[in-house]
């Protein structure tokens, strides 16, 4: 899929979506992401990656979390709306250089009046964010939007 294609297509971001493409995350479906977040998404995640104002750095981590986690996963046991806010409770594994972990966290996903996430804030101070690049991950994303 074509990188204009996707920026200039919109959808709605839902919950079933979000719970279908962590459950099992697949790189090459990140690219399609990009019709469910507006232009100016901020995205608030955890340790050094911090804030990020920008859509490819925003996919940049996503990417990058399924190059250095690969077998990484998300379960949804909660969730909680209110109006234009959704309040997610999850449940990440995955397998890092010392093994197998699993890790509790929260987004707080803000949508605007198209359905499309427009704020994120992603809550869990778990170490393996330390390993993830918004940069390298935004890179190897341009190569997946041009195949």
């Amino acid at each position: 899929m074509a990188r204009h294609e996707t920026a200039n297509s919109t959808r709605e971001w839902t919950i079933d979506g979000f719970r279908a493409f962590w459950a099992k995350p697949d790189i090459s479906m990140v690219p399609a992401i990009r019709s469910t977040i507006t232009r100016g998404i901020i995205g608030h995640w955890p340790r050094q990656i911090g804030d990020i104002l920008d859509p490819d750095l925003y996919l940049g981590v996503i990417t990058d979390m399924l190059i250095v986690y690969p077998d990484w996963s998300l379960a949804v046991p909660e969730l909680a709306e209110s109006g234009d806010l959704h309040f997610i409770r999850w449940i990440a594994t995955g397998t890092d250089p010392d093994g197998r972990f699993e890790s509790n966290g929260c987004d707080r996903v803000k949508t605007n009046a198209s359905g499309q996430v427009c704020e994120n804030y992603i809550f869990c101070d778990h170490p393996f964010f330390e390993q993830i690049s918004a940069s390298r991950g935004a890179n190897k994303l341009r190569s997946l939007e041009r195949s």
